[in-house]
């Protein structure tokens, strides 16, 4: 490997980053660019999402938190779809 390709291996970019799309009738459609991990936690499982993980697809009733390079985002008691793919997390609430 070259030495600059080291240099780019970090956590902040499109390119080494996951971004995430929440869509909710509530709040409509929420971006979120370089986040770092997801952890999702349902009643039956527990997973951490980070880049390259394999796809997947999965159902929620909940808590997420979104790790960012400076904040995490928790949304607590959620029922919803999830959908990872080429580092893009996409989360549909279901809401009342």
């Amino acid at each position: 490997m070259k030495s600059d390709e080291n240099s780019k291996n970090v956590l902040t970019g499109d390119n080494y980053s996951i971004k995430v799309n929440l869509l909710s009738i509530k709040n409509g459609l929420q971006e979120i660019n370089d986040v770092n991990f997801i952890k999702v936690s349902s009643r039956d499982y527990k997973i951490i999402i980070m880049k390259d993980y394999m796809p997947i697809i999965g159902e929620i009733d909940g808590k997420i938190e979104i790790e960012t390079i400076d904040r995490t985002i928790k949304l607590d008691n959620i029922v919803g779809y999830y959908m990872h793919k080429h580092n893009k997390f996409n989360l549909f609430l279901k809401e009342d």
